[in-house]
């Protein structure tokens, strides 16, 4: 198991207000309005309960008697801009934004930085499901836009590949105008320590981070009495704009439930790479250092070898559920403490 300091931010999250400009609002707004409809995270991100709890892995569920339908909640993304570039025209001055990456370059007085991926999450009312997680951690080679979630999170619990490190920081701004829970819960000292909240309402509120190195996770949100699924639920449902202010989940042309503008969450998600020098940005764009996925793979059996811990060689590791599970057991780290405010809710 790596130290808790793998899982502690180089400065504490810190939260800004009014992180976008009126037009600003306008042009992402419109976006995420008529460029639907948007899938489930679960569907994008997890192909079995296996991979789900090696990101976020809770201490009260085994994962040969849950299954992934079990932490479903209406929660969806849309992705904006990935590997650098930006998917939508009306979106490229945001996402190649001075302000936002000098945000994530002043958190470790970073020399030079390259904005990388920018993405929304959309949250319909829901149980608080997640045990806490950290985002997909970046390495030379490896990170978000190119390797399994579940494989960033064992490699990142592993402590195994610090020397590929590539910094990171987040700017991620919320919208939830609402005082019924929503808050997010963070664990600035490591996953043993005392958690902390930001507590909504939240509007154009940015929370300046390092979320690949710190536990995290959205809490429960949205009118208690409507928490449930719908009916129908699956992980082909979507979410698109209805109306002038609404939302519907579908699945194929079924509508399964209908939420107005304040039921829901939405957050934007910025992210940037930053580095201290030429020389370490230069190792990173030119190549010149990259870890590759067999490579990781092969190191971390070599690891579960010396730890003693048996497994069989398996003939596809990306794929393999018995393999995922023995890597998520083996490196298992997660938070100990949830806030009284904010409890983590039954999977069952």
């Amino acid at each position: 198991m790596p130290e808790s300091s793998a899982f502690i931010p180089a400065v504490p999250p810190s939260l800004v207000q009014d992180v976008f400009s009126e037009q600003e609002l306008a042009q992402l707004f419109r976006v995420l309005r008529t460029s639907g409809p948007w899938p489930l995270i679960a569907g994008i991100y997890f192909r079995s309960v296996d991979e789900l709890l090696a990101v976020s892995g809770r201490a009260d569920v085994a994962a040969d008697k849950a299954q992934l339908e079990d932490f479903l909640t209406p929660a969806f993304r849309g992705i904006l801009g990935n590997n650098g570039l930006c998917y939508y025209d009306d979106l490229h001055e945001i996402f190649y934004s001075r302000k936002l990456l000098d945000s994530v370059k002043q958190m470790y007085g970073a020399r030079h930085g390259a904005p990388y991926l920018f993405q929304f999450n959309l949250q319909g009312p829901s149980h608080g499901l997640d045990g806490g997680h950290f985002d997909g951690r970046s390495w030379r080679g490896m990170d978000p836009t190119n390797t399994p979630a579940w494989l960033m999170s064992v490699m990142a619990k592993s402590g195994l590949f610090d020397h590929w490190g590539v910094k990171a920081g987040q700017v991620i701004t919320y919208f939830y105008d609402s005082s019924i829970d929503g808050g997010f819960t963070y664990w600035p000292d490591g996953p043993e320590g005392e958690p902390q909240r930001f507590v909504p309402p939240f509007w154009n509120s940015g929370i300046v981070t390092d979320n690949q190195r710190m536990f995290h996770r959205g809490e429960a949100c949205g009118p208690r009495d409507r928490r449930d699924l719908p009916s129908g639920f699956s992980l082909q449902s979507r979410i698109r704009a209805v109306g002038e202010n609404d939302w519907e989940v579908v699945d194929d042309d079924k509508v399964m439930a209908r939420y107005a503008a304040g039921e829901v969450r939405l957050l934007i998600h910025y992210s940037a790479h930053v580095f201290d020098d030429m020389t370490d940005l230069k190792r990173y764009f030119d190549h010149t250092d990259d870890l590759t996925p067999d490579q990781a793979l092969n190191m971390l059996m070599d690891d579960l070898r010396l730890r003693g811990v048996s497994f069989d060689i398996p003939s596809d590791p990306l794929n393999d559920p018995v393999f995922i599970d023995t890597l998520s057991r083996t490196y298992a780290v997660q938070p100990a403490r949830f806030p009284p405010e904010a409890p983590l809710d039954s999977a069952a």
